[in-house]
């Protein structure tokens, strides 16, 4: 099967319409594996896109799956609305 690239737009549409220099901010951090460039153009591999989220969503359940860090205090106006 034929690999499909995706251009930059189709990412930034991909990901919600986010801005090209996120899009370059992604892969200097190695949020997003590097494009392939074509002429004046760069490709993204959708199949490293969907690895990259992939990761990314494995990332976050970790995080999830950890204790909180600190528990915000509580609000006076919650503790008065649960007693009446």
């Amino acid at each position: 099967m034929a690999k499909r690239y995706l251009t930059t737009r189709q990412v930034q549409e991909r990901y919600g319409g986010i801005a090209a220099i996120t899009v370059r901010r992604w892969v200097v951090s190695g949020r997003l594996k590097k494009p392939v460039r074509y002429g004046n153009r760069d490709y993204f591999d959708q199949d490293g896109l969907d690895a990259s989220d992939r990761e990314a969503a494995a990332a976050y359940d970790r995080a999830r799956a950890l204790p909180q860090k600190h528990t915000p205090p509580q609000s006076k106006n919650t503790e008065e609305a649960s007693t009446e």
